[in-house]
């Protein structure tokens, strides 16, 4: 059956709505017996003028409105994802994939500043920007250059007598991270597509705000985060040097449990949980006396009891970091033992929360491969030995044996290798810096 659907307005062939050209007749003829043919035909026209004007407006306003759902759809995708993003570069790409998605149309491209971005002036050849033909990256770049200079959005097309074929006009927006530049979106289009309009210069001009407020907010984040790291490191420090003979402790067992984290599939927040509460196992110590931590001979059953006392005190200490809530477990209960005879609440087994059990492996390795006041230090085959002994006794076999595995893979066969991991565990603060 053919025909206009019962719905829809019949249309004359040249495309018009043949009711509406049935008003307007109709309304010349009302019109026509109260004017005069020249005051009916400017009435009409000035009629026409504005119902023009009325559909231009709304057009308008519907170009500007899906603009804005545009912008807040890119704006939620990122506030979304933020925690997720490992680096500063997953979110750009994350944000320049959105605009892609935004503007089918455009070719969009991320322009980067060699250097730290500090001279948003640099000239073009410092400019990285992939997927533009090479006659066009100069003109490119000092589209990009203007653009920085200004803070602002720009739109040019090239000089006509070097007009690339596939590039009729471009548009740079800057994102900056406060006074630094972190780079210049593009966007480009051929002849086939319409010019880029006030709406989509507003459009990239926002949204590279908001990219470069959270990109500011996340630089921060990291500053504060490495102002943490250092106190917690100065912390450490001032714990292990209360003894000489367990200065780098606290690093090393970070370095063995992370790596034992690793090793079982540990990622993430977790990981990182893991590894502060390793760092910060032994914190309590500070408040353990010298005479008792220094002491050479054997323990009095006072003195056990009060050096039995750190794990509590460590626990005491993090628990006033609310954002450390996760890493509390493994601190106080990394002197459990599998068979249930460890402190400070006697757990056996699985009971023992993992990150404890993990801790522990590390926290023995260490102890056995490291000088102390009661006797020299074991070599490590000898306490991968003692810990083979140990394994379902005080510590967990399983983890024992993944331990072993993880050091058997790191030295390959070459026990000389056993001094370079050594050293990679002391200067374990650099990557607790760079990861956290």
């Amino acid at each position: 059956m053919t025909g206009a659907p019962h719905n829809q307005e019949p249309m004359d062939p040249d495309g018009t709505n043949s009711d509406a050209l049935d008003c307007l007749s109709d309304l010349r003829q009302a019109i026509n017996l109260t004017q005069s043919p020249a005051a009916a035909d400017n009435m009409l026209g000035r009629m026409s003028r504005s119902i023009d004007q009325v559909i231009h407006e709304h057009k308008t306003m519907a170009d500007e409105l899906l603009s804005v759902y545009e912008q807040l759809g890119i704006v939620f995708d990122l506030t979304r994802k933020l925690v997720s993003f490992a680096s500063e570069g997953e979110m750009i790409d994350f944000f320049a994939s959105s605009l892609r998605r935004s503007f089918m149309d455009r070719l969009v491209l991320v322009a980067f500043p060699h250097g730290d971005g500090r001279d948003p002036r640099a000239d073009t050849s410092n400019w990285q920007i992939d997927g533009v033909p090479p006659e066009t990256k100069a003109w490119l770049g000092g589209l990009l250059d203007r653009a920085c200079r200004y803070h602002d959005v720009l739109v040019e097309s090239p000089r006509s007598d070097a007009n690339p074929p596939k590039i009729a006009e471009a548009l740079a927006g800057p994102v900056m991270s406060g006074t630094n530049l972190v780079c210049v979106i593009v966007l480009t289009r051929d002849s086939s597509t319409a010019a880029f309009r006030a709406s989509e210069m507003q459009l990239i001009g926002s949204l590279n705000r908001f990219c470069g407020d959270l990109i500011q907010s996340r630089r921060l984040v990291h500053e504060l985060r490495g102002m943490s790291v250092a106190m917690v490191r100065a912390l450490v420090s001032a714990v292990d040097q209360k003894d000489e003979y367990t200065c780098g402790h606290s690093l090393r067992v970070a370095y063995f449990t992370t790596n034992l984290g690793k090793a079982l599939g540990i990622s993430g927040v977790d990981l990182q949980m893991l590894q502060w509460a390793a760092l910060l196992h032994d914190v309590g110590k500070i408040g353990i006396r010298d005479s008792v931590l220094k002491k050479e001979g054997k323990l009095t059953n006072e003195e056990m009891l009060h050096i039995r006392e750190h794990p509590i005190r460590s626990h005491l200490v993090v628990q006033e970091v609310p954002q450390l809530a996760a890493a509390l477990k493994g601190i106080l209960h990394h002197h459990e033992r599998y068979d249930g005879s460890g402190y400070p609440d006697g757990l056996k087994g699985e009971q023992i929360p993992l990150q404890a059990r993990i801790i522990q492996i590390a926290d023995v390795f260490d102890a056995l491969t490291s000088t102390r006041s009661y006797r020299p230090a074991y070599s490590f085959q000898r306490a991968l030995a003692i810990m083979r002994e140990e394994a379902g006794r005080t510590i967990d076999p399983i983890l024992e044996a993944r331990f072993e595995e993880w050091i058997q893979q790191e030295l390959l066969g070459d026990e000389r290798q056993w001094e370079r991991l050594v050293q990679r565990a002391n200067e374990f603060a650099r990557e607790v810096e760079h990861t956290a």
